[in-house]
C-alpha cells in the first residue's frame, strides 16, 4: 500500500501527468435551485425535524435538535444564502455535516485538502434530496462572474447537467459565516 502511495506522490510531482480525481456529490434543492456538497462531508440525511427554538439566536439558526443524545445546531440554508426563509414541509430534510474528527482520515490522505468543519454537529435545513453524482474535477466549472457576491463566496463551482445546473457549495465558507454570525449575536447581546 505504501508503495502505491509513493508512486502516486511521484506522479503528482510530475506536472505533465495528472491522475483524474473523481468526486461524489450529494445534490439537494432549495426551492427551484439545485445545490451540491461533496459526499465526504455529509454524515447523514435526517427526516425527522423536531427543533427547540433558541431565544435571541441569529435568524439563520432555526433551533437545536437532539440527535441520538447529542445537541445539533440546525441552520436555515435559505437565510444563510440570503434567500427568503420558508416553512419546512413533509419533504424537508436535515443534511447533517461531519465534524473535524469524522473527516481526519480524509485530511490525512489529502483528499479534502485542509478543510475545517469544526467540532459542533451542524444540520442544514433543505427542501429535499436529489441524486448523487459522480463527477471528475474537470466537470466542475468555475463560479460564474455574474453571480452576486454572496453566492460567489459560498460557491466552489458549478456542475453542468443535461437538465440544468448544480451549484457546488463551499461548506467551509458556510460554516465560517455561521460562526461569525453567532459571535456577532453574542457581542450585540453583551
Amino acid at each position: 500500500m505504501q508503495f502505491l502511495r509513493a508512486i502516486k506522490q511521484s506522479h503528482r510531482k510530475n506536472k505533465d501527468w495528472r491522475e483524474p480525481v473523481q468526486r461524489t456529490i450529494a445534490t439537494f434543492h432549495l426551492g427551484e435551485v439545485r445545490l451540491g456538497l461533496d459526499i465526504l462531508v455529509v454524515k447523514e440525511v435526517h427526516r425527522q425535524i423536531i427543533l427547540t427554538k433558541v431565544p435571541s439566536a441569529p435568524e439563520m439558526i432555526r433551533g437545536l435538535m437532539n440527535l441520538r443524545g447529542k445537541v445539533m445546531t440546525v441552520i436555515d440554508l435559505d437565510v444563510l444564502l440570503e434567500r427568503p426563509s420558508r416553512d419546512s414541509h413533509e419533504d424537508s430534510r436535515l443534511l447533517i455535516l461531519k465534524t473535524d474528527s469524522e473527516i481526519t482520515a480524509y485530511l490525512f490522505e489529502g483528499i479534502l485538502g485542509d478543510l475545517k468543519l469544526g467540532d459542533d454537529i451542524v444540520g442544514l435545513l433543505i427542501d429535499g434530496m436529489s441524486e448523487v453524482l459522480e463527477v471528475d474535477d474537470e466537470e466542475i466549472l468555475p463560479t460564474p462572474a455574474n453571480m452576486d457576491e454572496i453566492q460567489r463566496e459560498y460557491t466552489q463551482g458549478v456542475i453542468k447537467l443535461e437538465d440544468g445546473l448544480v451549484i457546488l457549495l463551499n461548506v467551509e465558507a458556510l460554516l465560517e459565516r455561521i460562526l461569525t454570525c453567532e459571535w456577532n449575536a453574542k457581542a450585540e447581546q453583551a
